[in-house]
């Protein structure tokens, strides 16, 4: 018996160029999808970099503020100066500025507007300085008293005893509960009591910080910023500058990715002390410095990475006296505020070469001087 079969046949060249297209459609929307992902993974991760770098540096400052004017329950009027300066602070930043602690004094909390230079001549290198950005200055006891009678090894308070006093900065403050205090210098005898008896004294070692912004993170060998630092691409960055073992101020970084800084104060002020009220905040030139209870600090992070899928294009208004725009094409204006816009006229390129490049986060937070509102 003879079966005849059905002739088999192969794809035509039009059915195999129609596959080739389906397929390239097919394999293009799931190159589209994955690119998709990845730039938003990347918007993501930088916004979330913004986000820690804003949280660590409020964390840092406000705990720094909230030590502000800790004297070890006295009064700065009640501090006895050292009459031991030598080696203590810098150019700009001496001692007597490093030790500002008194009646009429700067004392605890102290702020200087941004401007053209750094606002302490010859504390800071202006190349080092964020032009336009404020600096706060905080001063205080730290946090760990020592028994002045007698230390942990030794049958009397050694103040040259690095192991004994750490995190000491060779000035020490010697106090007694709502009495009095003195600064005196390590190495030299603790100070005595001129009060018939003195109890509840003990040794702190002495804080000053300064911060400000600084435009690289690593200003390298000449410690001098300029555009060859960080890889080529300067970051901006928060800088901490504190005293070390032997009084004199050195400078380190908290975070970078800090484009702008902006801090405002308020107080209580009123007819008698039945009737304060709070003041709106204000720049540090029109801040009444004593009654200070309130700081605004305003931070503006600045992504690590460019974004170059879409502009990142704004306008930040940090306060009154500081604002900029960045448009689409990465154009930079300084918008007009109520008051002097201290950040305006900014170098080339402190925003960055393409700032549309780069996401931004803007975050601010107010800190309470408990030493101060607790009287």
């Amino acid at each position: 018996m003879h079966t005849s079969g059905r002739r088999q046949r192969g794809f035509s060249l039009v059915e195999l160029m129609v596959s080739l297209v389906i397929g390239l459609i097919v394999v293009a929307g799931l190159i589209s999808v994955l690119m998709a992902n990845r730039q938003a993974f990347t918007l993501q991760q930088s916004n979330n970099f913004n986000q820690e770098n804003v949280r660590f540096a409020a964390s840092r400052l406000a705990w720094s503020l909230r030590m502000a004017d800790f004297w070890g329950g006295v009064k700065p009027a009640s501090i006895v100066p050292t009459a031991n300066k030598a080696g203590i602070g810098g150019d700009g930043c001496d001692a007597d500025w490093v030790l500002s602690v008194g009646t009429g004094k700067q004392n605890g909390v102290f702020g200087y507007d941004g401007g053209d230079t750094f606002p302490i001549p010859k504390c800071v290198d202006d190349a080092n300085y964020v032009k336009g950005s404020d600096v706060l200055v905080v001063r205080y006891a730290d946090t760990t008293g020592y028994d002045p009678d007698k230390g942990a090894d030794t049958p009397a308070f050694d103040s040259t005893d690095l192991n004994l006093v750490p995190n000491q900065t060779s000035i020490l403050l010697v106090s007694g509960l709502g009495q009095q205090a003195a600064l005196f210098r390590r190495g030299d005898p603790v100070p005595k009591s001129t009060l018939p008896i003195a109890t509840g004294r003990y040794v702190y070692p002495y804080q000053l910080e300064m911060y400000y912004l600084r435009p690289c993170a690593d200003p390298g060998a000449n410690d001098v910023c300029d555009a060859s630092d960080d890889g080529g691409t300067p970051s901006p960055s928060l800088v901490r500058m504190r005293l070390d073992a032997t009084g004199k101020p050195v400078s380190e970084v908290v975070v970078d990715g800090i484009e702008q800084l902006s801090f405002e104060y308020s107080w209580l002020a009123g007819p008698d002390p039945a009737n304060l009220h709070q003041v709106p905040f204000a720049k540090a030139s029109d801040t009444s410095w004593p009654t200070v209870t309130q700081v605004r600090a305003t931070f503006i992070a600045r992504s690590a990475t460019r974004d170059t899928r879409v502009p990142h294009g704004g306008t930040f208004l940090l306060s009154p006296h500081c604002a900029y725009a960045i448009a689409n094409d990465g154009a930079v204006t300084y918008p007009a505020t109520d008051d002097t816009n201290l950040c305006k006229d900014q170098p080339d390129g402190t925003y960055g070469d393409n700032p549309q490049q780069y996401a931004r986060t803007i975050s601010s937070q107010v800190v309470l001087l408990r030493n101060r509102v607790r009287g």
